[in-house]
Formats: C-alpha cells, sequence, structure tokens
C-alpha cells in the first residue's frame, strides 16, 4: 500500500524523534520553516500540515511562520563548486530573524542545505530540525530496505552519511547507481520546474524495481510533491510504501507533539 511506512501496525509518525517531540497543550509554540528551497515543495508543506489539522478547531491550528525565498542560489551548484560560505551566511542570517521573533523550532526545506548544519552557530543549530536525522529515524523504525532519493549534491557530499544515526541505518539505505542518481536528479529538478507530479511516478516505480525494494527515503524535500500526489491519486499507487520526513514532521506538528530540538552532534562538513 502507498502509505507512510509503519512499524508493528504503529505510524512512524508517532515512533520517530521522541527525543525532541513532547505535547504541547497550548498550541501556541511556533513553528518556523525556511521555504523556497524550491517553492513549491515548501507550500506543499505548509499545506499537508493543515491537512493533517483538519478535524481540529481552527484555533487550535499550529502556528507555522514560513519565510519563502527562493532566490536562494541553487544549494547543489553552489556547495559542489566549493562556494559554501555565501549560502551559509545567507543561511545564518534568516536563521537569526526567526530567532528574533521568537521562533524556537525551524524546518529547512532543502535536504541538500543540511550539509551546512555542523558549520552553523550553536545557538542556531539548536533551532533547527534536521530532515536527514527524521527520515534515518524513520528507517530504523521500520526496519526494512529503502531506496534513497536525493541529488546529486546530498549524495556526492555524503550527507545522510555524516549523520548520527548512520551507523545503525547504513545497512537498510539502498544507493542508486551512477545512471540511475543521474536520473533521479533530473527528475528532482524536471519538479522544480513544475512537472506534474503523477507523470513522474511511474519512473519511481521502474527504480523500486529495478533495485528489489518496495520502500523509498524522500531524500529531497521535492519528493514530497510526488508523495503527496500518490496519495491524492489512490488506489491507483498502492505499490509503494515511503519514508517521507516532511509528511511525518507535518503530522507531528498538526498534532501538538512538537517542542524545540534537543542540541545532535553532526560530523564536521569538510
Amino acid at each position: 500500500m502507498f502509505v507512510e511506512a509503519r512499524a508493528n501496525s504503529h505510524s512512524l509518525l508517532y515512533i520517530f524523534l521522541r527525543m525532541h517531540m513532547t505535547h504541547n497543550s497550548s498550541g501556541t509554540e511556533t513553528v518556523g520553516v525556511l521555504g523556497g528551497l524550491g517553492p513549491r515543495a515548501s507550500a506543499e508543506f505548509l499545506k499537508t500540515i493543515y491537512e493533517f489539522s483538519r478535524h481540529i478547531c481552527e484555533q487550535e491550528s499550529p502556528r507555522v511562520l514560513m519565510m519563502s525565498d527562493p532566490t536562494y542560489p541553487d544549494r547543489t551548484e553552489v556547495l559542489l563548486n566549493g562556494r559554501a560560505d555565501a549560502l551559509l551566511q545567507r543561511l545564518i542570517s534568516d536563521l537569526k530573524k526567526f530567532n528574533e521573533l521568537g521562533v524556537r523550532s525551524v524546518v529547512i526545506c532543502c535536504v541538500t542545505m543540511h550539509h551546512l548544519l555542523p558549520l552553523l552557530p550553536e545557538r542556531l543549530r539548536s533551532l533547527v530540525i534536521s530532515l536527514v536525522d527524521t527520515a534515518l529515524e524513520g528507517v530504523l523504525a521500520f526496519g526494512r530496505r529503502q531506496l534513497l532519493l536525493c541529488t546529486n549534491g546530498t549524495r556526492r557530499m555524503g550527507i545522510f552519511e555524516r549523520s548520527p544515526l548512520w551507523p545503525r541505518a547504513a545497512d537498510l539505505i539502498v544507493m542508486p547507481e551512477a545512471r540511475d542518481q543521474d536520473a533521479v536528479h533530473h527528475l528532482i529538478y524536471r519538479l522544480k520546474q513544475n512537472a506534474r507530479a503523477d507523470d513522474l511516478i511511474p519512473e519511481i516505480e521502474a527504480l523500486l524495481v529495478r533495485y528489489g525494494v518496495d520502500s523509498f527515503i524522500a531524500g529531497c524535500t521535492e519528493i514530497h510533491l510526488l508523495v503527496r500526489e500518490a496519495v491524492r491519486l489512490r488506489p491507483a499507487h498502492q505499490n509503494w510504501l515511503y519514508i517521507d520526513p516532511l509528511t511525518m514532521l507535518a503530522q507531528t506538528i498538526a498534532q501538538g507533539m512538537w517542542q524545540p530540538p534537543t542540541s545532535i552532534q553532526y560530523a564536521g562538513a569538510d
């Protein structure tokens, strides 16, 4: 079935990242979203949060402050060409803005940007909920092999491999071969260029068959668009399982299980 990966019949949305989550009955905690990276993916994430919270009173819905800035340069291009500093300074500036507005938890809607987390000052790094760690918590809870779908930047810089959770999860993660990795990268950029998500679903299905797995990790936030479109197209697509950190976080935020992250130590970015 094409649903979030489940373990022992309980949704991973309530299993993962307990170290970061607690019940917030006041509903006053504001979650920050650094979006525009790309804009469709972060807009879909915001929509997903409120779709999950649609059954509660409007006034009890999550407070979310999104900064959508599509003028950030292409993360893969900048980082693979050794120009991380300018990108880092922009990220620091935006996280400072969230901090000044009283936001204590921030979701950065770009996995490739997570390359910069170890370079942030600790007081700003402590604001960020890592999509990489969220995904790997899901992998560990689900306990089955996953195909990693991510950009070339994320792959070449070993962003998942630098997570403290990687040693425990590595044996459960299948990496596409070079040609297929390039195909995944181009699929992601087609999504950025407003390709119809439902037109791209068969390409993911073919990759799952090729690698002998039935589940994948949404290792780029653009893949969230495919995940949500497939949910809308049920029952046409019932042969996928997936671990999508944005879907996981959206439901957790919507259910009032949110609190600021604890500090996590990352391997260096060099």
